[in-house]
């Protein structure tokens, strides 16, 4: 019998796992292969939906599942903390010390937020942090103005495009409730700009100013400062608020570290176009766990799952092709809270958003609904 591990049970493990059974449906049936999940947890979050809860677009119940119920039956799902994925011996080995070995490995164990990297960050809300979104939330309900500050820590981030979405959601939350010309609105960046894609950023950037929200970029910060309520950057600026909104930065999983695979922010190694571990042919990288200079977000992991799960199936029914990952991504933009564009690009091609739109806007939102029944279950 031929095992799959898939090392992760987020959006990309999810995602690629029934694609796998589904196209080895006949396989599994038999017991030629067994597919096997491991996840610290039996609960799903579809993290992009976090974006939408301060803001009262979305309820934390609406992005939360449970992780089986949204596996293949054929799947097996075990969880369990990963302490060690050991490539050289095949196994991936769990915390209570149980070894898997396999013969085909995928790798999505994500990133990971690291709060301490930046002194007093926690002063910081923010929606890549579930309980954090939450506490927004209350504290944009009983907000009366004042200076925000938006604060990316450091790239590369999940979701790359939801600070700007942040902030033109924030923008238009605080226009409907008659507070916007009391509050000033300050976006800092560690790059120049408020993107790091030049197309994209040219469109952004004017929207911006349209809107009139100051941006502060470079800015990587160094220190903030919950009692002063400032922000500083390496660059020397140092900016007050009342309110502060951000992105903490991100690491890959700790068991990459600890197993001596990724490099030193435990990115793993990966080839563009194979999708493969670097010097590793049974072990493929996808979503937010690659090193790859590509958007860290769910449509990507998407994309690479047709590529991992094709090349999977090929390799256990003995076919010669190999299929590759082209750099494709997708992302909706919200431009306030009922607009948006979207990006579409890949490796050869960069993406260039269309002028804002309420149909882009709900297009984001059905394709939130759909990632239950349809994007998650692999169904096209």
């Amino acid at each position: 019998m031929k095992r799959i591990i898939i090392a992760g049970g987020g959006i990309a493990g999810t995602i690629v796992a029934n694609r796998l059974a589904r196209q080895l449906s006949t396989e599994l049936e038999k017991g030629e292969v067994e597919i096997i999940v491991i996840n610290a947890s039996d609960r799903h979050i579809y993290q992009p939906g976090q974006l939408l809860i301060p803001f009262g677009v979305t309820d934390t119940g609406e992005i939360i599942r449970n992780e089986k119920e949204l596996l293949d039956p054929k799947i097996k799902l075990v969880i369990k903390e990963i302490s060690k994925i050991d490539v050289q011996n095949h196994s991936v080995i769990t915390a209570d010390g149980t070894a898997y070995n396999y013969d085909n490995l995928v790798i999505a164990t994500g990133s990971h937020l690291q709060w301490n990297e930046v002194p007093g960050y926690r002063a910081v809300y923010s929606p890549w942090d579930l309980e954090s979104a939450q506490k927004l939330r209350e504290v944009l309900q009983s907000f009366t103005g004042g200076t925000v500050v938006i604060n990316v820590a450091k790239l590369p981030h999940k979701c790359p495009v939801a600070p700007m979405e942040m902030t033109l959601m924030l923008d238009d939350y605080l226009r409907r409730r008659g507070l916007r010309e009391k509050t000033e609105i300050i976006y800092t960046y560690p790059v120049p700009g408020v993107f790091g894609i030049k197309t994209t950023n040219d469109v952004m950037i004017k929207i911006f100013e349209e809107r009139g929200i100051k941006v502060v970029s470079p800015f990587n910060v160094t220190r903030v400062n919950p009692e002063e309520k400032t922000i500083e950057s390496q660059e020397g600026e140092k900016l007050k608020f009342d309110l502060a909104l951000g992105v903490p930065p991100h690491k890959g999983a700790k068991v990459i570290e600890d197993s001596g695979i990724g490099d030193r922010r435990n990115w793993v190694p990966t080839d563009k176009f194979t999708l493969k571990m670097k010097d590793h042919s049974d072990v493929y990288i996808i979503g937010d766990t690659t090193d790859l200079p590509i958007s860290k977000a769910g449509s990507t992991a998407d994309f690479e799952s047709y590529v991992v799960a094709g090349n999977i199936v090929n390799d256990i029914r003995g076919n010669n092709s190999t299929k590759l990952f082209d750099g494709s991504v997708f992302c909706y933009i919200a431009t306030g809270l009922d607009s948006g564009t979207y990006i579409r690009f890949n490796y050869n091609y960069p993406p260039i958003p269309p002028p804002p739109s309420y149909v882009h806007w709900w297009g984001k939102l059905l394709y939130n609904k759909l990632y239950w029944t349809v994007t998650a279950k692999a169904i096209v």
